[in-house]
């Protein structure tokens, strides 16, 4: 494939609504070169996130007739009977600092990596097992979250951002219910709550049930513009804290597995008052810590990842890729069962 031939089509796979935030700078980069994108939305994917402008696969038939040359997913898992080479470009910075390893299985051709930590994790493995590839590109949600510009806040008090991991023994999303609910009442913060896709439909619900004009519920498809507007993050072990973070904003975490010098950990809920007042008046020793925290995490702080990410994708495809993955028969029968696809 050279370089005139090169007009692709391309797949955006996705399953929870907080990929259109990951994959859309990817989708103005690949429109600017030319190629095609469509989208193939499955499980909690909501279509109505979908621009007027943003081209849909109505299922996986539909997307299998499309013929795409490469399929993209934030996700841990896509389907292998799907044409195209298959990238994973994560829907998370890496975990590693808190006890995360990302596991290979044998579905992606290509990994586009967002720092040095995760790159030593995988290239080992690219080099054993020889039927994939890493490319270090930096993280694509961040072109889009460090690309929005500063506003003027016009709000009259601090906004805090409630926003919480959705496995039990991780989250504190029941543990601080109570405590939450009660400082909201105080008329002292503006509280924006937005959980897991995957949460607890009993805890959604009871977070939705102690909104009051002090405490809103946002959909986690406005992560971005809660993330930018809020002036403190309250969290747990959710990657999103690491994305308040670059922004150099202060955390406040809830029993955190791995605590950082740029977070504020607690352990009770009583002192979750006086943690925020300290991440709003955040010391010398805070501030420096968040400020170094975003270089040792990616060193892709440049709004850039799109155009690393298409030109990694475009080299491997011009190069002649083959696809020499394992089989993966189980976790294929599984997708196809998920998607109620049996065809050859």
């Amino acid at each position: 494939m050279n370089d005139q031939q090169l007009n692709l089509r391309l797949l955006f796979y996705i399953e929870q609504d907080y990929s259109f935030d990951i994959l859309r700078p990817l989708q103005s980069e690949a429109i600017a070169h030319g190629h095609s994108v469509r989208w193939l939305l499955v499980g909690n994917a909501s279509t109505k996130l979908l621009n007027t402008d943003e081209q849909q696969c109505l299922d996986v038939n539909d997307a299998i007739a499309y013929n795409p040359d490469a399929v993209f997913a934030p996700g841990d898992r896509i389907p292998g009977f799907i044409p195209g080479l298959k990238v994973q470009v994560f829907h998370g910075l890496n975990e590693d600092k808190r006890g995360s390893i990302y596991p290979e299985r044998g579905l992606f051709d290509l990994y586009c990596t967002e720092g040095p930590s995760r790159t030593a994790m995988l290239a080992p493995l690219a080099d054993q097992r020889t039927y994939f590839r890493v490319a270090e590109t930096g993280w694509l949600k961040l072109d889009k979250l460090l690309d929005v510009p500063s506003e003027e806040k016009l709000f009259d008090r601090p906004q805090i951002l409630y926003a919480s991991t959705f496995t039990p023994k991780l989250s504190s999303a029941v543990a601080l219910l109570p405590e939450i609910e009660r400082l909201s009442k105080l008329d002292t913060w503006q509280w924006l709550i937005t959980l897991h896709p995957k949460m607890a439909s009993e805890t959604v619900d009871a977070y939705r049930g102690i909104e009051n004009e002090n405490l809103s519920f946002f959909h986690s498809g406005d992560a971005i513009k809660l993330l930018h507007r809020a002036d403190v993050m309250l969290s747990d072990n959710s990657s999103i804290l690491q994305e308040f973070l670059l922004l150099q904003k202060p955390v406040v975490t809830y029993r955190n597995r791995d605590p950082q010098p740029c977070m504020i950990n607690i352990t009770e809920p009583e002192e979750l008052g006086e943690a925020i007042q300290k991440a709003l008046n955040p010391d010398p020793l805070l501030r420096d810590a968040i400020k170094a925290y975003g270089p040792s995490i990616t060193p892709f702080l440049d709004g850039q990842s799109a155009p690393r990410v298409m030109a990694a994708t475009e080299n491997m495809l011009r190069e002649g890729w083959q696809d020499r993955k394992p089989r993966n028969f189980w976790r294929n029968l599984k997708m196809r069962k998920q998607l109620n696809y049996f065809r050859p």
